[in-house]
């Protein structure tokens, strides 16, 4: 059993919280790769992990576009992913998705009109065949490239947890 965390980040929160929730899977000893989406490729998928976890931030209420990723890179405040989204990864790797159990999240800022990455996200994989696994999950983070939320990180890394329990359950019933 393994997991794998593919994730888009802009301002650093994504990223940690991506670790975070393979921290939370490695609590339960469930083997994971955390990569940023530039460098997972579509070869990532075809390693058919146990449990894929795909996360991005919520760009103008849904997934980032190359337009959205531009405007954050040049407000100058220094940005971890650099090139291609979640969104383009998504392309390459539809063929590859059927079957895959999945997770996915995002983070938004709160508020009922703030959107979802992972509503967006979770909605492309079911249609190319993966198997949502739980519903998608969301982070706050405080403003735009202003950080996250107090307890945010111990929120992922306890949904990592729980997502590890998944993965192990599931693997037995593999058996």
């Amino acid at each position: 059993m393994t997991a794998l965390v593919v994730f888009e980040s802009m301002y650093g929160s994504t990223a940690a919280i991506a670790e975070a929730v393979a921290s939370g899977l490695a609590d339960l000893r469930v083997p994971v790769t955390v990569c940023e989406v530039g460098l997972a490729g579509a070869p990532s998928l075809a390693l058919r992990p146990s449990l894929l976890v795909v996360g991005a931030p919520t760009h103008q209420r849904g997934l980032s576009t190359a337009r959205t990723r531009d405007v954050a890179r040049a407000d100058g405040t220094g940005t971890v992913s650099r090139g291609d989204g979640v969104r383009e990864w998504l392309d390459q790797v539809v063929g590859l998705a059927s079957g895959q159990a999945t997770a996915v999240f995002d983070t938004a800022v709160a508020g009922r009109l703030a959107g979802s990455a992972a509503h967006t996200i979770g909605k492309r994989l079911t249609r190319a065949g993966a198997e949502l696994v739980v519903p998608p999950e969301s982070f706050t983070v405080t403003g735009r490239s202003s950080g996250l939320r107090p307890d945010e990180l111990e929120k992922a890394r306890s949904w990592g947890r729980s997502l590890a329990l998944f993965a192990v359950a599931a693997a037995s019933g593999a058996r």
